[in-house]
């Protein structure tokens, strides 16, 4: 959920407004997981002419 916000455009502020449960750390922590997440397997690119 956090990671669909920001990459909708949210800024971590938008986010962290909208969620008063949520800690900077914790919008940080599902950026890194994303990263490591995607590090770990192969992702076809589709190349263009």
């Amino acid at each position: 959920m956090i990671l669909g916000q920001l990459a909708s455009g949210r800024s971590v502020d938008e986010v962290l407004a909208d969620y008063p449960n949520l800690e900077r750390d914790g919008v940080l922590a599902a950026l890194e997981y994303a990263a490591a997440t995607v590090n770990e397997r192969e992702v076809p690119v589709a190349r263009t002419a």
